[in-house]
């Protein structure tokens, strides 16, 4: 229920930025083409990005409310990891455009309307600011994160924009323009990296982040009756959401008995490292003795691996 109250919240603040944004684009464009600004253009094609930001994570927080069925057994959980991946994309496009153009003015220097710079500047820190205050309580969902990286990302090249159009009024030199250009492109990678890599790595069913397999073994290892832990995957369905398989051997004993070590093997492992979906296979033996071991998967053997 708390889940369901927050994707809703942050859908309304969603739908609430998407709005502001494009108003946003339409001002910096008109005031970049009078004053001749290349850094509140670029920053007008940097917020255009936001657009289809916003309407993929849009409809992300929908498809993420839709429950399981028969085609989609986990559910729509990576609509918004799909989502973050595609802003991704399109943020390097965006940041390779604007180096490209900020190049050009270099080349060909252009006179920049200082004044426009400085009030268009304010008004988009005010919104983009304002987005991403609303979307810091979601910051862990990696498809808000996005959105929030694009928002704050556009806030400080808004900051840029200001203290650009101060300092070419103070000494004239244009040049300054193009080089805020530079530094908003290289905000923009900075971000678009981060999320590209994180996405990619959920995509691809990697190990979650900040977890080690080593530490889950040895976690169920401590749960009294497991003496050996092997085959452990570990992957994640969306961004908040990780699964583990694995099997674990334990001595001949009744289902009872060995319902209650895989009932504390999952506590374990919900408290300890956020696995809430897990997928135990018991394996049982007559072994003697009591010992406790982690089998990691074997290095596959080749012609030269050994002699």
């Amino acid at each position: 229920m708390h889940a369901l109250s927050h994707t809703r919240s942050a859908t309304t603040v969603v739908r609430i930025a998407l709005i502001a944004t494009i108003a946003l684009v339409a001002t910096e464009f008109i005031a970049g083409a009078f004053s001749g600004s290349l850094s509140l253009v670029s920053d007008g094609w940097h917020n255009l990005t936001d657009v289809p930001t916003l309407v993929l994570s849009w409809i992300a927080l929908y498809l993420e409310r839709r429950p399981p069925d028969p085609k989609k057994t986990f559910g729509y959980q990576r609509a918004g990891v799909l989502s973050a991946f595609v802003n991704g994309l399109l943020l390097v496009v965006v940041a390779l455009y604007i180096c490209y153009e900020g190049y050009e003015r270099i080349i060909v220097p252009r006179p920049v309307g200082t004044r426009a710079m400085i009030v268009v500047g304010l008004i988009a820190l005010v919104v983009n600011g304002g987005i991403s205050f609303g979307l810091m309580p979601g910051r862990n969902d990696l498809n808000l994160r996005a959105v929030f990286l694009h928002n704050l990302g556009d806030a400080l090249s808004n900051l840029g924009i200001i203290a650009g159009g101060w300092l070419i009024e103070k000494t004239g030199h244009t040049f300054i323009d193009p080089l805020i250009a530079f530094l908003i492109a290289g905000m923009i990678l900075w971000s678009a990296i981060g999320v590209i890599t994180e996405s990619a790595n959920i995509l691809l069913e990697s190990t979650p982040k900040g977890i080690h397999v080593d530490r889950v073994a040895g976690a169920m290892l401590s749960v009294p009756g497991v003496r050996e832990v092997h085959d452990v995957h570990i992957w994640s369905l969306g961004s908040r959401s990780h699964a583990l398989a694995c099997h674990i051997q334990i001595l001949d004993m009744t289902t009872s008995e060995s319902e209650r070590i895989a009932h504390r093997v999952r506590e374990v492992l919900a408290t300890e490292f956020g696995i809430h979906h897990t997928t135990i296979q018991f394996e049982h033996t007559h072994e003697p003795g009591d010992f406790h071991r982690y089998m990691p998967e074997p290095v596959p053997m080749t012609k030269d691996s050994g002699t």
